[in-house]
């Protein structure tokens, strides 16, 4: 049976943030109403856990990665994992022939962040142009943040991951590929994956818990909602951002 109640060791909170996708403004919120909750109930050791999905499709991702950049050695400690669109960023840095592939998830308003122009990206130039222009203007502390992105993190009975696991095999025996793209197998599972599973990836209206894993990708960059779960002990709470502000809830729905 999957374990009713994870917990954390005492004196850990974790705030685990959904997929941002370039929403800059949501993320400036979430970032307050962070620092707002600990001031209000401080705790010994504080963590902060991006879920992956920092850029594309919303309008500013360069401003995302320059925040979680500038916040990287702030309390609380921040620990940040890779999403599939963070790893088809890197795939074009390498190999320009995977440009369309990249836009078809919402790579060129990331581009578009960075400097490039709509005549650089609609030009006849090609995608080799489109990658030199963009190599250009991708700072090497952009670079070194993109290729320093854990795949997990594991802390007491928790596992953060992007997408999901593959259930039924070893942690250590999971595909990247999985870790960040993996939806119907792990999502229609629903024995224990022996940690319970926060994770993004896979937009939902509202933050979503089940018995052996919670989704808090709320669709951001769509719905103007950005939402961290905050996990203490055995006890669960979310807070949503919008841009009317932010508010911590005390109760998930839980469903069957």
């Amino acid at each position: 049976m999957p374990k009713p109640y994870p917990t954390l060791p005492e004196g850990t909170r974790i705030y685990a943030v959904g997929d941002i996708h370039g929403r800059l403004d949501l993320l400036e919120t979430m970032g307050k109403a962070i620092e707002s909750d600990l001031k209000k109930r401080p705790i010994a050791d504080p963590v902060t856990v991006f879920l992956g999905d920092y850029i594309d499709r919303g309008p500013d991702s360069q401003g995302v990665i320059d925040f979680l950049v500038d916040n990287h050695h702030r309390t609380p400690r921040q620990i940040c994992l890779k999403g599939n669109h963070e790893a088809s960023l890197l795939e074009f840095l390498e190999d320009a022939g995977t440009l369309y592939h990249w836009e078809d998830l919402g790579g060129m308003e990331t581009l578009l962040s960075y400097g490039l122009s709509h005549h650089d990206l609609m030009g006849s130039a090609g995608a080799e142009s489109v990658q030199t222009i963009f190599r250009e203007n991708f700072s090497k502390l952009h670079e070194t943040f993109f290729r320093s992105l854990e795949l997990y993190y594991k802390r007491g009975d928790y596992l953060f991951v992007h997408a999901g696991i593959r259930p039924e095999v070893a942690l250590e025996e999971q595909s990247e590929d999985e870790l960040m793209w993996i939806r119907g197998p792990f999502l229609n599972y629903e024995k224990s994956f022996g940690l319970f599973v926060v994770h993004g990836h896979t937009p939902v209206e509202h933050i979503d818990r089940r018995t052996n894993r919670l989704d808090v990708d709320t669709e951001a960059y769509a719905s103007g909602q950005l939402t961290c779960a905050v996990l203490e002990g055995s006890e669960m709470q979310y807070i949503t951002a919008t841009t009317d502000g932010w508010e911590l809830f005390n109760f998930i729905p839980t469903h069957k």
